[in-house]
């Protein structure tokens, strides 16, 4: 039921009203997202409820994550879901991280002993848990949201970077080419950006940035 100061409509409010924008129709946007990850899922969800601010989100891969990556979710991340209106699904599926064992080898060398037993979370860090949930299923969570905004908003997958230029004297300052399944190209003028790529961004190299931290060969886990 949707309630407005006029009038009751029947409907799922968690279903906004269609802006009438068409996805996909212009080939000129506010704003560009490369990359289908958690940092574009996230942004295209925010976005996706200003149906002024004209979006697309173009992922190289054909379609939407089916393993999760990474996937322990932090208690901050719960409280942003919780933002989205997502945080009951989430918890509702995932296994809750209440303690965490540490195993270590038997003195002889045989079998493995339980060393420790800590509790995971700290009192009072955060009124979410950590949980364990497939990477995927919070990606299908966004895409449900960016679906049922008022833009209507879904990614372009199947869409390749290849070239990315600047002019700042014109109105989309950005022209971005992308490869099809096809091998067809499509081109995408911007006003903004935003490189959601990855480790190996292709945005990022484009713009002539390197990237800043350091990186380490490591094995992990659980």
């Amino acid at each position: 039921m949707q309630y407005h100061l006029d009038r009751v409509s029947t409907g799922d409010p968690a279903i906004s009203q269609p802006s009438g924008a068409i996805h996909g129709a212009t080939d000129a946007v506010d704003v560009l997202i490369v990359g289908c990850g958690p940092a574009g899922l996230t942004l295209a969800a925010q976005l996706a409820q200003f149906p002024d601010i004209s979006t697309r989100i173009f992922e190289s891969k054909s379609g939407p994550l089916e393993i999760g990556q990474a996937d322990g979710i932090a208690c901050r991340s719960v409280e942003m879901f919780e933002a989205f209106g997502f945080a009951e699904k989430v918890l509702k599926e995932a296994y809750w991280v209440n303690e965490v064992a540490f195993w270590r080898p038997n003195e002889n060398g045989t079998g493995l002993r339980r060393a420790d037993r800590i509790q995971d979370v700290e009192d009072d860090l955060s009124e979410m848990p950590h949980v364990i949930l497939s990477q995927a299923r919070v990606h299908d969570f966004y895409l449900e949201i960016m679906r049922n905004s008022a833009s209507r908003l879904e990614p372009d997958y199947s869409r390749e970077l290849i070239d990315l230029t600047t002019d700042p004297s014109a109105d989309y300052p950005t022209t971005a080419t992308f490869r099809g399944p096809n091998g067809e190209t499509e081109t995408i003028r911007a006003r903004y950006v935003v490189g959601c790529d990855g480790a190996r961004s292709k945005v990022r190299k484009a713009m002539g940035h390197d990237l800043k931290g350091e990186a380490a060969r490591q094995l992990w886990g659980v």
